[in-house]
């Protein structure tokens, strides 16, 4: 009976003194944002002046590689009076903020100051060379009613001066009496 209590007892004890192993995070979680935003905006300056607003849904940012994912986003653009002069929403985007640069993906739509409305499925915008560009397929409408459509675009971020890439296509709805006349005299 002494015999069974003292292995009892050293079985407690070398259980109590094993190594036990703390159970290691799956790797999904070693990639957390370091921030977790909801109904979010951020603001971009140009020499102390609001440049760019960007709104958001949700917003998940990771400092270390900056990079920041956007849910359900608006971005407004701002002359440098302060004055709005374009949108550009879509489901989701891409933010670096060190070089302010932003990709949006998912029902792109941009709109400018005087409705000229661009449709694509991806957009990106560089501050640095004030373009915004994609590779997609693109549907451009003016406010008179014209259409434009194509692949590939780049554009000032406030949609004055289009250029679609190639293979270009268009409805012209109201052309000029002056174009008509030359068109008719040719």
């Amino acid at each position: 009976m002494r015999n069974l209590l003292l292995i009892a007892i050293l079985s407690l004890g070398l259980l109590a003194c094993s190594k036990t192993e703390t159970p290691q995070p799956a790797d999904d979680n070693l990639n957390l944002p370091d921030s977790r935003l909801d109904d979010a905006t951020i603001v971009f300056t140009e020499d102390g002046r609001q440049s760019v607003v960007l709104k958001a849904a949700h917003i998940d940012r990771w400092e270390r590689q900056d990079s920041t994912e956007a849910q359900t986003v608006t971005v407004l653009f701002y002359d440098t009076l302060g004055v709005q002069k374009s949108t550009l929403t879509g489901e989701r985007g891409l933010i670096r903020e060190k070089s302010e640069k932003v990709a949006m993906f998912g029902n792109v739509v941009a709109v400018n100051e005087d409705s000229t409305v661009l449709k694509t499925e991806s957009l990106f915008w560089d501050p640095q060379t004030n373009l915004i560009t994609t590779d997609d397929y693109v549907e451009v409408t003016k406010k008179d009613g014209d259409i434009i459509t194509g692949y590939g675009l780049k554009a000032d971020r406030h949609l004055k001066e289009i250029e679609i890439l190639r293979d270009v296509a268009g409805k012209v709805c109201n052309v000029a009496e002056q174009e008509k006349e030359k068109f008719e005299q040719k």
